[in-house]
């Protein structure tokens, strides 16, 4: 890739934390967005949480409980949820299958939701 201040990953090469039991979170971003890659466990949660950032979430393999604003939503491969900022959202694993993610947001996330780390 050319260009000023162009920058190339490679998910392979990205750290990953393990967010919440099953949950592993890679993140990459520019000045103005982030883009996240979750995988999720089969019987993992994200809990309900909120932030400032607008999220599209893509779903890459498996299938996926959205609960956004209080309803429900089953996502599988190549669906996609736009979830707008503040509004409250979490996710579930039900199936026995593995889930990948990738999440864009905008504007930039500097600030991860998750467990405080101590």
């Amino acid at each position: 890739m050319s260009g000023q201040n162009a920058a190339v990953h490679a998910w392979d090469d990205l750290s990953e934390e393990e967010v919440y039991p099953g949950i592993f979170r890679q993140t990459v971003s520019g000045e103005r967005q982030t883009m996240v890659r979750y995988r999720y466990a089969p019987g993992s949660r994200f809990p309900l949480h909120n932030h400032p950032q607008e999220q599209v979430t893509l779903v890459i393999s498996g299938t996926i409980t959205f609960t956004v604003g209080g309803r429900e939503v089953v996502l599988g491969p190549g669906q996609v949820a736009v979830i707008p900022g503040g509004v409250e959202h979490g996710a579930s694993v039900d199936g026995d299958a593995w889930v990948e993610t990738f999440n864009a947001m905008s504007p930039r996330r500097d600030v991860a939701p998750g467990p405080a780390k101590s």
